[in-house]
């Protein structure tokens, strides 16, 4: 479960930046739609980073060690 969590926060992000170019690249008027593109990368980049922290606390994963 916790695999497919991050999972989706990565491919969430990785649509959100496709999207934020696709909306700067389009966009020639004063539209705020890259920036909220920006915006919502942002925090689901935080909130990645949170989740992999509470599964290395939570021994949900664990480093490799060679």
């Amino acid at each position: 479960m916790f695999k497919y969590a991050v999972i989706i926060l990565l491919i969430l992000i990785i649509y959100n930046l496709v999207m934020g170019f696709v909306y700067i690249l389009k966009d020639k008027s004063s539209s705020k739609r890259g920036l909220a593109s920006l915006k919502t990368r942002i925090v689901l980049s935080l909130l990645l980073f949170a989740l992999l922290i509470i599964g290395y606390y939570a021994d949900l994963i664990e480093p490799n060690s060679l």
